[in-house]
């Protein structure tokens, strides 16, 4: 379908949506925090006149219908949270708030859907399906996916799609991927209980933290030696609290960390090993070890069929990618119960290095801003009836 007008429509919302980004990344705010977000989100949808609705307190949707009576209904995500980041990357928008930063890029999928909007009301009387917009808080977090689908937001919807920045992809890309996208996750709490003691008596002791090193590089012994060496899993720690001082041995250590694999498989195998490890290290050393495992993201997965309508819309600026990620997104909750497909949109800069997400000089290309509402305006104007 030749859409007259279309490449208009995209660059006045280019620039929507480099207002949007930039005010948005000025001003970061954690998950479940996103108020001044989502107030300016409303604003501009009520501006263009859509109906918006507010199923959760940091979240807003809106629907946009299509001509006549479309017999199916797509739904486009993006997530807006930021991190506990200290930015140091050194742009005009930089943000005003100190240790907080948009260092994911989810200001940039904000800005996106922001500019798609505007792009789909205009484009009404021809748009072939309804088209629900989903901005989702604490993607970050514990996951603001749950919640949302909890209140209904994908009653009547068909198909969903998401995205993300991708620095190491260049401005002006799109990047598909078939099956498997992001892993598996479970969250790992370990408290370690041991006697503490003089540093000079270690034999009237139990160490807490010996044992808590011990168990740490054990951890890593089950990933090279219990699973599958053509599976792909990791055994992270990320926090370690414990001792009261340097010269007395620890009584007790709490270790934080999080298990990953390709799947739920992986993930259970992973998790089988470490209760076993827990209950051989704790009678060795004379050690209390108690692990507790919480349930994390699930594995992201397209759906061919869906992955295909986004190669299709990105037509020539279309990369093919073939290379699971061990990150996770709650992305994955949705597609456990509507078929859809997550791509990537480059966002690096072809002339200088580019950080990775979640660092402090994290940058995107704002370029990349008309490529993501173009692509996404394609899925949904290309879409078929079911």
């Amino acid at each position: 379908m030749i859409i007259q007008n279309l490449n208009e429509y995209i660059q006045e919302a280019e620039q929507l949506a480099k207002e949007v980004f930039e005010e948005i990344h000025s001003w970061p705010e954690l998950g479940n925090e996103e108020f001044k977000t989502v107030t300016l989100i409303g604003r501009k949808l009520k501006e263009m006149k859509l109906e918006i609705s507010r199923p959760l307190a940091t979240a807003v949707t809106a629907d946009i219908k299509g001509k006549g009576n479309p017999q199916k209904c797509i739904a486009l995500r993006a997530d807006i949270d930021a991190l506990p980041i200290a930015e140091e990357a050194m742009v005009s928008y930089r943000s005003r708030r100190a240790g907080l930063m948009h260092a994911c890029g989810h200001d940039a999928h904000t800005a996106i859907l922001v500019g798609l909007a505007q792009v789909l009301h205009r484009l009404k009387n021809v748009l072939p399906c309804d088209v629900r917009l989903i901005f989702q808080p604490d993607e970050e977090g514990k996951g603001g996916a749950d919640r949302l689908i909890e209140t209904g937001v994908l009653k009547g919807v068909d198909q969903i799609f998401s995205f993300h920045v991708k620095p190491d992809l260049m401005a002006g890309t799109i990047g598909v991927q078939y099956g498997t996208v992001h892993g598996e996750s479970r969250m790992l709490e370990v408290r370690i209980k041991g006697t503490p003691a003089h540093g000079a008596k270690p034999d009237l002791g139990r160490d807490a933290v010996y044992g808590a090193a011990q168990f740490i590089s054990l951890c890593q012994g089950i990933v090279s030696r219990d699973l599958d060496p053509v599976k792909a899993g990791l055994i992270s720690f990320g926090r370690i609290r414990g001792g009261e001082a340097g010269n007395i041995l620890a009584g007790q250590v709490e270790l934080e960390g999080i298990i990953r694999g390709e799947d739920g498989e992986v993930c259970d195998r992973l998790c089988q090993r470490i209760r076993i490890l827990a209950r051989g290290l704790s009678q060795a050393m004379g050690l209390s070890i108690d692990v507790k495992f919480t349930q994390g993201y699930r594995a992201l997965i397209n759906d061919r069929r869906s992955a295909e309508q986004v190669k299709l819309a990105a037509g020539d600026k279309a990369v093919e990618i073939n290379r699971k990620s061990m990150t996770v997104d709650d992305f994955s909750s949705y597609l456990q119960l509507v078929p859809g497909a997550y791509f990537f949109l480059g966002c690096g800069f072809a002339d200088r290095e580019n950080s990775g997400l979640h660092t402090s000089r994290f940058q995107i290309n704002e370029k990349c801003l008309a490529t993501g509402i173009e692509t996404l305006a394609q899925i949904c104007m290309k879409t078929q009836y079911r």
